[in-house]
């Protein structure tokens, strides 16, 4: 084992504050994790290295340039926007496409299964789901991101079914409030309208926010500009 080699060595060499004993410890360890190729007393575990001091103090410890942030952020929505838009031109010339309101709020109601799972993933997806998830492992290890998902999975299930029943019974239903002003009336109607804009508002609060965060913290972009201009890609196409 590498770390053992180091502590054959006489003298022993080890790092600044890292004693002979401290070394043995961190072999034994790395020993009963199976690391034989790594020499662990080759990085100081017990001063490890800073990262950021404070978000929002730009470039200190970010794993790239600001300008870098800015590139990442306009450059990915533009060549999005502008892919999107040239397969919405081509499907119209050679597929027959009409761009509708209709189209635009059910894509024509022409969605295979592939596709309807891509979508379903990236919506349930939210910025909480990956930066929550990768909190709670570092709590409490694989467990905490299996148990994290594994509380979606009833929600999924049961949607799943319900959206094929909707399917079945109101074909050209657009949203669910269209159902509930049919089942339950107005007054319901206008209740759950209201609930639906306030959960649309805080979930497009949340993604730009946690997005606009995670920019801040790699490249020190300041976060104020990431949360204007990551809608713009989404913006130019819709």
């Amino acid at each position: 084992m590498a770390c053992q080699a180091r502590l054959d060595t006489v003298p022993y060499v080890g790092l600044p504050n890292v004693p002979y004993s401290q070394c043995e410890e961190w072999c034994k360890a790395g020993t009963a994790l199976g690391i034989t190729d790594l020499d662990v007393c080759s990085i100081a575990w017990n001063n490890p290295v800073p990262w950021r001091k404070i978000a929002g103090d730009f470039g200190e410890g970010a794993i790239m340039e600001q300008w870098a942030g800015y590139v990442l952020v306009l450059g990915f929505g533009v060549f999005f926007s502008i892919v999107t838009t040239i397969m919405v031109k081509l499907e119209q010339i050679y597929g027959g496409l009409v761009i509708s309101s209709e189209h635009f709020n059910t894509a024509g109601r022409n969605i295979k299964t592939g596709l309807t799972a891509a979508v379903i993933v990236s919506q349930w997806t939210w910025a909480a789901t990956l930066l929550q998830s990768s909190n709670v492992a570092s709590q409490y290890g694989l467990s905490g991101p299996f148990w994290y998902a594994a509380g979606a999975t009833v929600q999924i299930l049961l949607f799943g079914i319900l959206a094929i029943e909707i399917k079945k019974k109101a074909p050209n239903m657009h949203t669910f409030l269209e159902m509930i002003d049919v089942r339950w009336g107005k007054q319901a109607h206008m209740t759950f309208l209201f609930f639906g804009i306030c959960t649309n508002l805080i979930v497009t609060g949340m993604l730009l926010q946690g997005g606009a965060a995670v920019v801040n913290a790699a490249s020190g972009m300041h976060i104020v500009a990431a949360n204007f201009l990551i809608p713009v890609g989404v913006i130019l196409y819709t």
